[in-house]
């Protein structure tokens, strides 16, 4: 079940990509780790992630625009906004942005897996929802 869940982390500490890299490939997700958002937002568009760990404080692009940019391009992706530097109207506008969540560093692990299996399983939900919901066909609006 876990083979096929694809995380994008961004962070421009290497020894907090490190960690989570760690931290992810012991449950077996598949994780690409960029050190920041132009890099990440690239890969972004060629590839299908399940969630997404963004730092809040990055270079040439920080976490909230970053999260912004990939709702823009997948409504459906989860994004967890990570920040050492925690404020109420940081977490506000992140939440209000579409973030899953907020998470304060430092993190434990098992944080960091409630909220991988919390973002699979509202994708489900989501996937299931909108495959139900069909577009009507031309039959219907006529």
């Amino acid at each position: 079940m876990t083979s096929n869940i694809k995380i994008l982390v961004v962070d421009d500490e290497p020894t907090v990509l490190e960690s989570f890299k760690m931290i992810l490939t012991i449950k077996d997700y598949e994780v690409d780790a960029f050190l920041d958002g132009p890099a990440a937002f690239e890969k972004f568009k060629t590839g299908v992630y399940d969630i997404a760990f963004i730092d809040m404080k990055l270079p040439k692009m920080d976490g909230l625009e970053i999260l912004k940019r990939l709702k823009e391009l997948e409504q459906e992706l989860e994004v967890v906004i990570v920040t050492a530097y925690a404020t109420d109207v940081s977490h506000s506008h992140a939440i209000n942005l579409g973030a899953l969540e907020y998470l304060r560093k430092p993190f434990l692990m098992e944080e960091i897996y409630e909220l991988v299996d919390r973002a699979v399983r509202r994708r489900r939900r989501a996937k299931a929802v909108k495959s139900k919901s069909a577009p009507p066909s031309a039959e219907d609006i006529h």
